[in-house]
């Protein structure tokens, strides 16, 4: 099954602007934070490093000491966490949840397995990057979704999450691969704002992987969500209450989904702008500016079977006009020559 890379943009666009907690603000955050970490970073390398003479660049350059190591991994390990609460914010908006902005530091809650998982990712993609540099780039995609397993399974091992990647990603890798291509241009462009596009553009690109992450697992007859794996009647399984074809929040046909079925969603059957209910319904029959048979159809509506003509008012009747006999004395009506 390919995955409908334009159609997974636009389900991620869509949830940032249904988002009931702007991802904006949480990319603020988030941004700044790094940043301030980079900064923090810098300034102990500054105090605390070795300063060395380069020949070659004629200057001297300040070396990492233990210290500047100790706070470098330090520094590594809280923006995974970050990330995986990052990761969590985004997992949550795609179900249709309320994610708060201490979402955010969700990662420090389960600050063990993330850390275990990203540092057994590092081992095994550097095993892979001794063989050649290529085979590296693919254990990089097929680890990809490990950490969105983890999140919204929290009970599983790592290994588990690495091997649920593994099957998720079997097939899928060069889309992965061209999808990062589609975002090199606002990468660039994000650089030249010293990353301040950042904010719009890191919950762009996450919930845009993550709708691979769903379209993939639904693909499978399962997700990877709670009781979801790898059976379709599970908490996120295909037909589950968080299915993303499916269920109470599916992100697609679900009652509260982001994108197609939901009550709400803009292609939903309520109040979507799209919906067969909504203002510009695109379902036959509901809309008032609808696609096919709605107010303003683009479409006309069938003919409608003939009715029974209304019946008209009748006229009132005429008033009555005294006749010659009925007149009783008095003078006789002049005659006109």
């Amino acid at each position: 099954m390919m995955v409908n890379r334009p159609q997974a943009k636009m389900a991620a666009k869509n949830c940032m602007r249904t988002a009931r907690v702007s991802p904006y603000q949480i990319g603020l955050v988030y941004i700044l934070i790094l940043f301030a970490l980079s900064i923090f970073e810098q300034v102990t390398l500054s105090l605390f490093g070795d300063p060395t003479y380069m020949d070659y660049l004629g200057t001297y350059v300040m070396q990492p000491t233990s210290i500047n190591m100790f706070i470098s991994i330090l520094i590594l390990l809280i923006s995974a966490l970050l990330e995986a609460g990052f990761a969590t914010y985004c997992l949550g908006v795609r179900r249709g949840l309320v994610m708060p902005l201490q979402t955010l530091f969700d990662g420090f809650s389960m600050a063990g397995k993330v850390i275990a998982l990203y540092i057994v990712q590092i081992v095994f993609i550097s095993l892979w990057m001794l063989l050649f540099f290529f085979p590296g780039i693919i254990a990089m995609y097929r680890y990809r979704f490990a950490l969105y397993n983890l999140l919204e399974n929290p009970d599983i091992g790592v290994m588990e999450a690495i091997a649920r990647s593994k099957q998720q990603t079997r097939g899928h890798k060069w889309e992965l691969f061209i999808l990062d291509l589609s975002f090199l241009g606002w990468n660039l462009l994000n650089y030249c704002t010293m990353g301040f596009l950042g904010i719009w553009l890191t919950p762009y690109y996450v919930l845009t992987d993550i709708a691979f992450y769903d379209t993939i697992c639904a693909s499978m007859d399962g997700s990877a969500g709670q009781g979801g794996w790898p059976g379709s009647g599970g908490g996120n399984g295909q037909g589950g209450w968080n299915s993303p074809y499916g269920g109470q929040n599916g992100p697609y046909y679900g009652q509260n989904g982001s994108y197609y079925g939901g009550q709400n969603g803009p292609y939903g059957d309520q109040s979507g702008p799209y919906g067969s209910q909504g203002w510009n319904g695109q379902n036959p029959g509901a809309g008032q500016n609808g696609q096919n048979n709605g107010w303003n159809s683009q479409i006309p509506a069938a003919p409608e079977p003939p009715r029974t003509p209304p019946e008209f008012p009748q006229p009132p009747a005429a008033p009555d006009v005294p006749r010659p006999q009925d007149w009783q004395g008095g003078d006789e009506p002049e005659q006109r020559s």
